[in-house]
């Protein structure tokens, strides 16, 4: 049998990879990869391909009026839909169950290939002077149907508890990259995996893992030292902290609000301490944006960097926050096509290789304007120039606004 055609990602951009576009070298790059997809699972009575779902989900990713299966399969009931995308019809049930047959891992190179090619997004200077790669790590949670078995867990089923609640949850972990304003790692697992012990099996040298007071685990601060990494985490309650020595604050440290630069003792009961040579806490005091006062208390393994700095590095945190922001609400996923972990996991990971296209496009982290003008030129309605003249418009705009209020 001859070869069947293989799907190409050149026609969703409404060219050809040889044409001279906007970002026709990534184009190259995932055509390339789609197709060894295509090559993966081979079978002489098989007309739905790897590649041929990646483009099905990069098409409702990029145009949010497709929202399930069946609206995917309508699309490619149409001849000249399958004829532009080289695609065979794909209808709900057969897409239901290519979902759960495809590998999602298949995705992780190209991810990775698209992410190393990302530049470095916006920060602060002095960050740079990290040679680690700098991670945001937090999880957000999805609420599914019940009926899914591998996510169904019992709500409110605590010793002394009448009755409980069947629910189903999904949670993602995110380890964000910081200087790139791209995911550098995702998971997803049922809602009830606790996300200090997802993160110890996923550590990696060589990096600095920024944390909130949740994953305050001293396994998992062990490990991230025993990995040749560092943290920084935010201190919670609880925990039996002995002061060893306070280092000396610098004009730069005051006027970023820290109050105190101590060598610690940590621990949460007398025969359990963290097992690390030395910890430093840091207190910054600022005023949050109601007018009140918050003390900031911060952990790290760090000794050479100024508590400023500590202070900074966690404030850029939050950008995995406003990721889950944008995934959840600007990107519309608030809708799985699959019931299946690897369905589920599939449809996540082409996401991020369409937040990915759009930032290699853009030359920036995509915002929901960069979303909603590169949906508009796939549909046609403008062109990909005109998004990356846009983007840069409104760069500028930023960069003076911000300018002005440093002058």
């Amino acid at each position: 049998m001859g070869r069947r055609a293989r799907a190409s990602v050149a026609q969703l951009f409404g060219a050809k990879p040889s044409d001279a576009v906007v970002g026709s070298r990534y184009i190259r790059v995932l055509d390339q990869y789609l197709d060894s997809l295509h090559q993966r699972q081979q079978h002489p009575n098989r007309s739905l391909f790897y590649d041929h779902v990646v483009i099905a989900h990069l098409l409702a990713f990029f145009n949010p009026a497709l929202r399930g299966l069946r609206s995917i399969g309508e699309l490619f009931d149409d001849p000249g839909v399958r004829k532009r995308f080289s695609s065979p019809r794909i209808p709900k049930s057969t897409l239901s169950d290519a979902q759960q047959l495809f590998d999602p891992g298949y995705l992780i190179p190209l991810i990775c290939s698209l992410r190393d090619r990302v530049k470095l997004s916006p920060h602060d200077s002095r960050l740079d002077d990290l040679t680690q790669r700098l991670l945001a790590v937090d999880g957000t949670f999805f609420t599914v149907a019940p009926r899914i078995a591998w996510a169904l867990f019992n709500q409110n089923d605590r010793p002394g508890k009448q009755g409980s609640t069947r629910k189903g949850g999904i949670r993602l972990h995110t380890q964000f990259d910081i200087l790139q304003g791209v995911p550098h790692e995702i998971a997803l697992t049922p809602g009830t995996t606790q996300e200090h012990q997802e993160l110890r099996r996923h550590l990696q040298p060589q990096c600095f893992y920024v944390l909130d007071r949740g994953f305050l685990s001293f396994e998992l601060l062990e490990d991230i030292v025993g990995h040749q990494s560092d943290f920084v985490a935010r201190l919670r309650g609880g925990l039996i902290v002995q002061t060893v020595d306070r280092r000396p604050l610098t004009a730069a440290d005051q006027a970023a609000g820290v109050v105190e630069d101590a060598v610690v003792q940590l621990g949460w009961r007398a025969d359990r301490r963290l097992q690390i040579p030395q910890v430093r806490r840091v207190t910054i005091r600022f005023t949050d944006r109601n007018g009140e006062q918050v003390e900031l208390v911060l952990l790290t393994n760090r000794m050479d960097l100024p508590a400023h700095l500590i202070g900074l590095i966690y404030h850029h945190r939050w950008q995995v926050e406003l990721f889950f922001r944008w995934l959840k609400c600007l990107a519309h996923f608030e809708h799985f096509f699959s019931e299946s972990p690897e369905g589920m996991t599939l449809q996540v990971y082409v996401t991020i290789i369409g937040t990915l296209l759009i930032a290699l496009t853009i030359g920036a982290k995509p915002s929901k304007y960069d979303y909603t003008l590169m949906s508009c030129a796939l549909l046609g309605w403008t062109s990909i120039e005109y998004v990356q003249q846009a983007a840069a418009k409104r760069a500028a705009a930023r960069q003076k606004t911000a300018q002005k209020k440093r002058g």
